[in-house]
């Protein structure tokens, strides 16, 4: 891995290693037969129509009223409606400082229902891209056309107030991934983990220089405080809410703390909200190394495997291709040098589908004839960063600061090793790539939320979707989340992939589709 050997660098969950994650959490299902050849296109509000949502006036404390009264400026931005929703900036301390939210809305395309409020993960990726951009292939044509979908760019995100950890962004590239010169230290050696110790020292100051106290109130308790608020502006007595990914953390947060608000709530790929750091990279990393040892079945039988052998001799040769990088770093032709912690994520990055097999290989046999260029591509690609090498959006610093406020950090020294003993049993292959300092260790605020089991006593029926061979949030995580809800339904799913909602199982959709049209929850777990 990269020669710091930051765990931050490496953990690729989309929560739960509070050091960095891989941004793209959700891959987005093909388009169903017959769907708009051009996504977000249908509903377009027309220059003529209004918006149809007010506020539901519901009683709040006095210093909240200007928040839940507030007259949003809905304009007609082409597909959609887009707006500006002002939120306190610390919803547990509610003072005179305020963030803006940033809101589009797909209106149904038929006669509207209500509306279903969407979150994609992350943490960091924008609600509002994703509406705008693919509005007809995030929910059923039946529901689409009675729901308007409600996307949100999260407290920090994009375009609601952001946060920011540079001037430059080569200063964060090559935080990413720069290679220190010299000899690289034992791996969890106190040398080591000093290095990573730094490393998290240097992201922490520079997020807190360029963000300010701000950095402290982008917790997951804060954004579901933040849906609440969106939920009333909307006039919805109850949250309808369809989250994936990260995005499941979000929902059952609000359920948490909002049981009584509860609509039909769809949680899909579903984090474990008592999950600790340690045990959400536990789950993480054994759940890359089953879909990765499922993609090497694959590959075998494929005549551009750039393996031979069994199973179990490509899995070797896929570590000791990653250790030989980290000897060796592979140089690029603009004069970059890939370690295997880019590597690393060109491998992981490809394996949220089985739909991204073929590029895998090609990465791989690549990386094995000495060419760095397509697993850079991958990665870069990977973390939003572009040709000229500035960065698309900041997911990545977002990703970063959620995860530091959501989890308290593992950072004595011992612990890490022993953790990393467990990590490196349960993921031999790509174990050591997960363990480490995580980049939250020297993080300038103390985390806000503690992992915790949640019940929601009260809440509406939640569906939970969890995908057996899900390796960024690996099904034993629905599971248990199904399982402490106190109203939660489990759909099991048989399949590769992050995300299974809406990808042409209709042993998936239809239970989906009817509750979000007519209210009815499965009666019991449902084996798809």
């Amino acid at each position: 891995m990269h020669r710091l050997r930051r765990r931050g660098l490496t953990a690729l969950a989309v929560v739960a290693a509070t050091g960095l994650a891989l941004t793209g959490c959700v891959i987005l299902p093909p388009p169903l037969p017959g769907s708009p050849s051009t996504p977000g296109t249908s509903g377009t509000p027309g220059a003529s129509d209004e918006p149809l949502w007010s506020p539901t006036g519901e009683a709040v404390a006095p210093e909240l009223e200007p928040y839940f009264g507030q007259d949003v400026d809905w304009q007609d931005c082409g597909a959609n409606w887009c707006g500006t929703v002002t939120a306190p900036m610390d919803w547990f301390s509610a003072g005179e400082e305020s963030i803006e939210l940033a809101v589009t809305v797909a209106p149904a395309t038929g006669e509207r229902r209500g509306a279903i409020l969407y979150n994609p993960g992350g943490p960091g990726a924008s609600g509002v891209e994703y509406v705008q951009s693919y509005a007809d292939y995030l929910l059923h044509p039946d529901v689409r056309e009675h729901y308007d979908l409600v996307g949100f760019d999260p407290r920090g995100v994009g375009g609601s107030t952001p946060i920011s950890c540079y001037d430059d962004p080569q200063e964060l590239y090559d935080w990413l991934w720069e290679i220190p010169p010299g000899p690289a230290p034992e791996p969890l050696s106190d040398e080591d983990l000093e290095q990573q110790l730094e490393s998290a020292q240097w992201l922490g100051d520079a997020c807190l220089e360029h963000t300010g106290d701000y950095l402290q109130h982008i917790g997951t308790e804060q954004v579901a405080s933040d849906l609440d608020l969106l939920r009333a502006l909307l006039g919805e007595e109850r949250l309808n809410y369809l989250g994936v990914s990260y995005g499941t953390l979000i929902g059952s947060t609000y359920a948490d703390l909002f049981p009584e608000n509860v609509g039909r709530m769809v949680l899909d790929a579903a984090v474990a909200p008592d999950s600790t750091d340690f045990e959400g990279t536990l789950y993480q990393a054994a759940g890359f190394e089953l879909a990765y040892g499922n993609f090497v079945t694959d590959c075998l039988q494929q005549r551009d495997c750039p393996f031979q052998g069994s199973k179990e001799d490509a899995l070797q040769q896929t570590r000791a291709l990653l250790d030989a990088i980290d000897a060796d770093p592979i140089e690029v032709a603009d004069g970059r040098q890939l370690g295997s912690g880019a590597f690393f994520t060109a491998i992981a990055a490809n394996l949220y589908s089985d739909a991204q097999w073929e590029t895998l290989r090609q990465v791989i046999a690549d990386v094995a004839a000495g060419r760095g260029e397509t697993a850079f591509a991958q990665a870069d690609a990977y973390y939003g960063v572009r040709p000229d090498g500035s960065f698309e959006d900041n997911s990545l610093e977002t990703l970063i600061a959620v995860n530091c406020l959501d989890y308290p950090p593992v950072t004595d020294f011992d612990e890490v090793r022993a953790n990393a003993e467990q990590i490196m049993a349960a993921a031999p292959t790509l174990g050591p790539d997960f363990v480490g300092l995580g980049s939250c260790a020297a993080w300038p605020f103390e985390a806000t939320r503690e992992p915790h089991e949640i019940t929601a006593p009260g809440a509406e029926p939640i569906i939970v979707i969890g995908g057996i061979n899900d390796p960024a949030t690996p099904y034993q995580q629905s599971v248990d989340l199904a399982a402490m809800l106190e109203s939660g339904v489990l759909i099991s799913v048989d399949a590769e992939g992050h995300g299974q909602y809406f990808g042409g199982n209709d042993c998936v959709d239809r239970p989906v589709n009817e509750y979000f049209l007519d209210g009815v929850a499965p009666a019991g777990q449902i084996d798809c």
